[in-house]
């Protein structure tokens, strides 16, 4: 789903990198690479790693439907193994990867880092509100649901092979599987829209990952990025165990 002018935006803010989402890169690819911006893919299997390399990007992002929000279907570690296969390119893994435990696994498998979301939902600075982060800390790992309730509630023409994966509430056990009612059912759009505004999260989305079943509390970006580096080190530094 490509918003027109979004990209032109993008360019002329003059970014490091540009980071471009579920749909084929190389319309879009000359333009970057033109403006001397590092160009970015996230993909969600094999076909989508190979368009984008054929495109000229310069690292790739294996994205495991464990993911927060839109993703694909294909788990992170197969995701992953198939990805770097075909990649000529550096590749770091997204999809589920919370702690160091995780950052260090995906790059002994491979990678060269993790592209980190759900853990940074409950970051003081994060764009959201205390009754999200709250909401955020008390799920686990058990409770989201990968969806396209809250793209069809809204009407938002997303593909659809990539849903979005948010915490499971009221509103998503109400209408997964049901979606097609929703076109014409203008009582959940007005119930869902309520939702968004009072923040009542039975009913408005929240999407995170699996890993929010890793998240205990809230603190400072510097210090979730700072455990997980710390984590990851640690592990890759010990030695393994003899016999």
């Amino acid at each position: 789903m490509s918003i027109p002018g979004r990209l032109d935006a993008a360019i002329a803010a003059a970014p490091m990198v540009i980071a471009i989402s579920f749909g084929a890169v190389g319309p879009y690819a000359e333009r970057v690479r033109a403006a001397n911006i590092r160009l970015v893919a996230q993909v969600q299997d094999r076909a989508s790693a190979r368009e984008a390399q054929e495109a000229g990007v310069d690292l790739l992002v294996a994205q495991g439907t464990e993911a927060g929000g839109h993703t694909g279907g294909v788990g992170t570690l197969p995701l992953l193994q198939i990805v770097l296969e075909e990649a000529r390119v550096p590749v770091v893994a997204a999809g589920g990867v919370s702690t160091g435990r995780g950052l260090a696994a995906v790059i002994a498998a491979g990678a060269v880092g993790a592209w980190i979301g759900t853990p940074l939902l409950v970051a003081e600075e994060a764009r959201n509100s205390a009754s999200a982060r709250a909401r955020i800390v008390a799920a686990d790992e058990t409770q989201t649901t990968l969806t396209s309730v809250f793209d069809r509630v809204q009407h938002i023409p997303w593909p659809a092979q990539y849903r979005g994966r948010a915490l499971t509430n009221a509103f998503v056990r109400r209408w997964h599987d049901h979606e097609n009612e929703l076109d014409h059912h203008a009582d959940a759009a007005r119930e869902f829209a309520d939702g968004k505004k009072t923040e009542n999260y039975e009913v408005a989305n929240l999407y995170a990952g699996q890993s929010v079943g890793t998240i205990r509390a809230v603190m400072p970006a510097c210090d979730i990025v700072r455990r997980i580096n710390e984590e990851a080190e640690n592990c890759l530094r010990r030695p393994f165990l003899a016999g």
